[in-house]
């Protein structure tokens, strides 16, 4: 099955900004030089941002590997859609979202999905 390192491209983009924000003033002010403060920052930012980003795609990863949620079929309600998601062994569950939530992930059919404290997460697409 394929992997997906979706977060662990968020995080180190992340971890780049905001190495900037705190690399600047910091080592900007102890070494004299703005440039050394944003390389410094930068550098730190992306590898705790990798770090951090790694370890939910490994968290996400197993349990693609273990259930292999797919989803089914959506199915539009008042509230929002009821999508219905199937593991790899047949086992059906429906899980509802807001019109918002499909707006930005866009739920497809055949798409990869994770579940995440009571809602679910696009993982990738097929």
């Amino acid at each position: 099955m394929k992997k997906t390192n979706k977060y662990t491209s968020l995080y180190m983009s992340t971890g780049m900004v905001l190495g900037i924000v705190f690399g600047m003033p910091t080592y900007g002010v102890m070494f004299d030089n703005i440039g050394i403060g944003m390389c410094l920052g930068i550098s730190i930012g992306m590898c705790l941002g990798m770090g951090v980003g790694k370890a939910k795609d490994k968290k996400i990863n197993k349990q693609l590997e273990e259930f292999g949620y797919t989803v089914k079929a959506i199915n539009k309600t008042e509230d929002g859609y009821d999508v219905v998601v199937s593991d790899k062994n047949g086992g059906e569950s429906v899980v509802p979202v807001g019109e918002k939530r499909q707006r930005t992930e866009n739920f497809q059919p055949g798409d990869f999905v994770y579940l995440a404290s009571g809602s679910i997460e696009q993982a990738y697409t097929r």
